[in-house]
């Protein structure tokens, strides 16, 4: 899948989007708002993506409107930084030529409800029609399934999104874009384990052509030590126009944290800089401008994703402390916290 310039990739949910740290979050670490730990939530069972699914790109892609590709993913974790499985993917042109294909294994891997985010690293690639480096090189993918019955017609398609290292964009683990891809064929199955709730909703979404939005507002309490109990707070809100690309989004976010008698954690609020939506998923980047309970987060990055469905989930990353990796557009962890009031909406 072939660059494109910065326009058309971000309409495209595509490439050129990025990452934060998943230290804090990961080692259960708290920057601020004390995000829950994926690794504890995910240690008591097997998480698994497992499929293989394409389809032809769709306009936005220009030259390459047409192309058949394909994914291949069979990959499963307990701990998400150390998981098994490879991946394969394949690019030709619609008479059968070869454009770029490349597999290798699979290095991360985060899945909750029906949305995995997976990373690795490329072994074996032939590119006759890209002349560019690819062994070696990481890649991410989010995969949605949407949980209609195998074999059945679509009702609403299994999705698939990605971010290729080889053209530049940075790749960190368990993080990824939204899957803004349908697939046309094939299907996708993801098991984020017995002790979650599962969601595989049906979602009607509006046309890209709609624009695209996200709306949040919910809470209740963190499951991360030292802070269980503690109450959470998030509100968000940001829309893309008709037309525009995703770095053209208009919104904002409020997160608070507090002690059950009240007192302040973390009081922190922003306007969301780049948001991405694929189906039932979202993922949305951002900066503080203003903060009550720490005025040196003020111009620190944080990341937002978000999942529309029977459960709803969001997930969390700051760009607060030295060791966190930059946090770049559109790019998230898998949503993992399912609120206890409120709710959100991705369309």
């Amino acid at each position: 899948m072939h660059t494109m310039n910065r326009r058309r990739i971000l309409r495209a949910g595509a490439l050129g989007i990025a990452v934060v740290s998943v230290a804090a979050v990961l080692a259960g670490a708290p920057s601020a708002a004390s995000p829950p730990t994926p690794v504890a939530a995910a240690a008591s069972h097997v998480m698994e993506v497992a499929g293989k699914a394409g389809g032809a790109l769709g306009p936005e892609w220009r030259d390459y409107a047409g192309d058949p590709v394909s994914f291949e993913v069979d990959a499963r974790a307990v701990d998400p930084l150390n998981p098994t499985g490879t991946f394969h993917v394949v690019h030709r042109k619609p008479d059968g030529r070869l454009l770029a294909e490349f597999s290798g294994k699979v290095t991360s891997l985060y899945a909750v409800d029906e949305v995995a985010t997976l990373t690795g690293v490329i072994d074996e690639a032939e590119h006759p029609g890209l002349p560019l480096e690819m062994a070696g090189q990481k890649i991410a993918l989010t995969v949605y399934d949407s949980g209609r019955p195998r074999g059945s017609a679509p009702r609403a398609s299994d999705r698939i999104g990605w971010v290729w290292g080889f053209f530049g964009a940075p790749v960190s683990r368990v993080q990824g874009t939204a899957p803004h891809f349908a697939v046309s064929w094939g299907d996708f199955r993801v098991e984020g384990g017995p002790d979650q709730r599962s969601s595989a909703a049906q979602v009607d979404v509006q046309s890209d052509a709609a624009g695209s939005r996200i709306y949040a507002v919910l809470g209740g309490t963190s499951k991360s030590p030292p802070f269980v109990g503690d109450p959470l707070r998030f509100a968000l809100a940001a829309r893309i126009a008709p037309g525009d690309n995703a770095l053209q989004v208009k919104g904002g976010f409020h997160v608070t944290h507090h002690k059950p008698d009240g007192q302040v954690v973390a009081d922190f609020q922003g306007r969301i800089t780049c948001l991405a939506v694929g189906g039932p998923v979202a993922v949305a980047t951002g900066v503080v401008t203003k903060s009550l309970s720490a005025p040196q987060l003020v111009g620190k990055p944080v990341s937002f994703s978000l999942k529309d469905g029977r459960t709803d989930r969001l997930g969390w990353l700051w760009g607060f402390t030295p060791a966190d990796e930059p946090i770049t557009d559109c790019q998230s962890i898998t949503p993992f916290y399912a609120p206890d009031w409120g709710g959100l909406s991705v369309r």
